[in-house]
């Protein structure tokens, strides 16, 4: 269950208080943004522009708990392809001839690139992981992977899941979290997004690798009330 903390007190609810003030926000936003948020309250600009900062406030809130998901996600990853690949997994022919073709040319791109920018002829193992991102871990967890890596390290990598959590689960769901993080990251509306729901299946992900690092995440970055509390 999500952990909640006290709204946000203070004057910013009371801004704007002039019609100029209105306008102005209005113009530095641009109509065309905040015309979803017009639609939901039938055309009160003040009240949308309670929305549009309350969108704001709810990517903001997630964006702990999901950093702690892509950090958590990456390593378990990681610790299956060293175990089935060895320590140097992204210079391994055996993991690279696991990739689709357009994946494999864009994985091998994204590797000379960053030894281009660290001036070395291979780069470590961890510069790598750190250098990927959240949509080539998604990947990872893709059927095409289940017989040469899941079926013999799925039990490693995510320990505490309980017996009925299988790798296409966590597949559906950390797709659907890069989905969410694409939006929070180009600033889309969240408005039909469950927040707490989204917030609860990041943080699940994170206890079937590591309760002790969910609930130290929790106790860190607990969900704001004010977030769930719609305007």
């Amino acid at each position: 269950m999500a952990t909640l903390t006290p709204p946000v007190k203070g004057p910013l609810t009371l801004f704007p208080l002039r019609a100029a003030d209105l306008a102005a926000l209005t113009e530095t936003i641009s109509p065309a943004r905040l015309s979803t948020y017009l639609r939901r309250t039938h055309g009160n600009a003040r009240r949308a522009l309670d929305l549009y900062a309350w969108n704001i406030r709810a990517g903001a809130a997630m964006y702990p708990i999901l950093q702690m998901n892509e950090v958590a996600l990456r390593n378990a990853v990681n610790r299956a392809l060293v175990s089935q690949f060895g320590a140097e997994w992204p210079y391994s022919q055996g993991f690279l001839r696991n990739l689709p073709r357009p994946e494999r040319e864009t994985f091998e791109g994204g590797r000379r690139k960053l030894e281009r920018n660290l001036k070395t002829a291979q780069a470590s193992t961890g510069d790598v992981v750190a250098a990927q991102t959240y949509w080539f871990w998604v990947t990872l967890l893709t059927a095409r992977f289940e017989q040469r890596i899941w079926s013999r390290e799925f039990a490693a990598s995510f320990p505490s899941a309980p017996p009925r959590i299988d790798r296409e689960l966590v597949y559906g769901r950390a797709d659907a979290i890069r989905r969410l993080r694409n939006r929070i990251a180009h600033w889309e509306p969240l408005l039909d997004y469950d927040v707490r729901g989204a917030y609860q299946r990041a943080a699940s992900m994170v206890r079937w690798i590591s309760p002790a690092t969910a609930a130290w995440a929790a106790a860190r970055w607990p969900l704001p009330r004010d977030v769930l509390t719609r305007p």
